[in-house]
């Protein structure tokens, strides 16, 4: 489930975390353990059979402390098809069919954990120290911003590897 990530860093201005993991073994089984695990810990709304969304609900609370996920207030899972593509004809009763999936978007709403932290800083900035450069504190949010986004695709990581595990399997 790691590397090869399509991350849209132009979406984080927004606050959005914006990313897809590659995943060709998506078959309706495995999107449903997705779906069921984000249950967990958000209220699911299902959107459309590839995609659902998520946000905070009863089960926020049972999110384990220290928890970077936690940072997340709401988003969205899609899994992506590939395109279409054209079926190799190999004779009368051979073909080659591409895999069906390529990948699983996440569009994960972290805005008010960075509006905290800007506000944090600004206050710092205007009423403890009216020394340093703007760009220091602007390379600092940037730096805080860019540390929640890694630490949040990591917990999500370590949730996927525990929904995806055989052992969980029936």
């Amino acid at each position: 489930m790691r590397g090869g990530r399509d991350i849209d860093w132009k979406a984080l201005v927004t606050g959005i975390v914006a990313y897809e993991q590659p995943f060709a073994a998506l078959d309706g089984e495995r999107f449903e353990r997705i779906e069921r695990g984000f249950g967990a810990y958000y209220q699911v709304d299902r959107l459309s059979s590839d995609a659902f969304g998520f946000s905070r609900g009863e089960g926020y609370t049972r999110l384990p402390r220290w928890d970077a996920f936690g940072y997340v207030d709401s988003g969205t899972v899609t899994r992506v098809r590939n395109a279409a593509t054209e079926v190799p004809d190999y004779g009368a009763n051979i073909a080659v069919l591409p895999a069906g999936w390529k990948a699983i978007q996440f569009r994960l709403n972290i805005r008010v954990i960075l509006i905290i932290w800007a506000a944090l800083i600004a206050g710092v900035r205007v009423f403890a120290v009216s020394d340093g450069a703007v760009w220091m504190w602007v390379a600092g949010f940037v730096a805080i911003a860019i540390a929640h986004v890694l630490l949040v695709m990591r917990s999500l990581d370590e949730k996927l590897k525990r929904w995806m595990a055989r052992s969980t399997w029936n």
